[in-house]
């Protein structure tokens, strides 16, 4: 490979029909052109092209040459008009990991602007609890809502929100609204949990005070859309994201349970790798979901 240099200057002596042409569009001195295409030869102790006619004539040999390495060329040309055009954010695939629950309602249009101002772009979103691997998932960026405590990682906060006790008004139709903590013990109360997690912990404050009494729900469901299609059926009282529920709350869909007492605040991150930083695509994107983001 280490005469691949010579073997493009010689490619494009014979497209350009002469050592003058070719040094003229590769902007290279003439007689480097020559000197280049002589060591070509030796190293291949044969001639490619025969000096001694006007206008230059090339081999036999040459000839079969060219026609091998030119398509070894254009291809090798393609390949950096690729590269260039994915670091110019014109085309590629961006991939994303992002937590569950929130992609249709918080990277659904981000996703859909970026695809019509990008058209050549394609995105795949990947949806994890867990923090995936940048290099063996091949992730070129992640949305977490746990901060990441791993080295070499670079994070950006893009907002911060807490979840709400909530509750149908048709389930606080019947069934007194609680006055404080204590009382949603005696209430259908649901839950987001996993398998083998038998309580449930509602961490709420209210100044100094606090409450963190780990429950039984009556529902326990590991995914916030499903829970909050219970709640708004009047299963039971239960917890929700603010991003989620904050519609629903305004409209009255859904009624904040002791909305004095408050959450712990949580927050989104935008994370990537440090050492290889973000490609023009997927700081593109970032800007993008940045920008729906601001009104939150």
């Amino acid at each position: 490979m280490q005469h691949l240099d010579s073997i493009a200057i010689f490619v494009e002596v014979v497209r350009q029909g002469s050592f003058t042409a070719a040094s003229r569009t590769l902007h290279m001195p003439l007689s480097t052109v020559s000197r280049k295409v002589a060591e070509l030869e030796e190293e291949l102790q044969i001639r490619l092209l025969d000096r001694s006619r006007k206008p230059l004539r090339v081999t036999e040999a040459g000839s079969s040459y060219f026609d091998l390495c030119s398509k070894g060329i254009n291809a090798l040309n393609y390949a950096n008009q690729v590269i260039r055009s994915q670091r110019e954010g014109l085309t590629g695939t961006l991939r994303i990991s992002v937590p569950p629950n929130l992609t249709e309602y918080l990277f659904a249009q981000p996703i859909d602007r970026f695809l019509r101002q990008q058209p050549d772009a394609r995105v795949q979103v990947m949806v994890s609890e867990r923090m995936l691997d940048f290099v063996d998932d091949r992730i070129d960026l992640s949305f977490r809502v746990a901060r990441p405590s791993a080295p070499n990682l670079v994070l950006r906060k893009l907002l911060s929100h807490r979840h709400r006790l909530c509750a149908a008004p048709s389930y606080l139709a019947v069934n007194p609204a609680p006055q404080r903590p204590d009382d949603l013990s005696e209430h259908s109360c649901l839950g987001f949990g996993f398998q083998g997690q038998e309580k449930t912990v509602w961490n709420l404050t209210r100044g100094a005070e606090t409450f963190d009494t780990p429950f039984e729900p009556t529902l326990a469901i590991n995914d916030y859309l499903a829970l909050k299609t219970s709640i708004g059926i009047g299963t039971g009282i239960g917890e929700l994201p603010g991003l989620l529920c904050n519609n629903d709350l305004k409209s009255g869909r859904l009624i904040e349970v002791l909305p004095e007492w408050h959450m712990p605040e949580i927050s989104l991150y935008a994370v990537y790798a440090g050492k290889t930083g973000l490609s023009k695509l997927a700081r593109t994107f970032l800007d993008e979901v940045s920008s729906h983001l601001a009104p939150f």
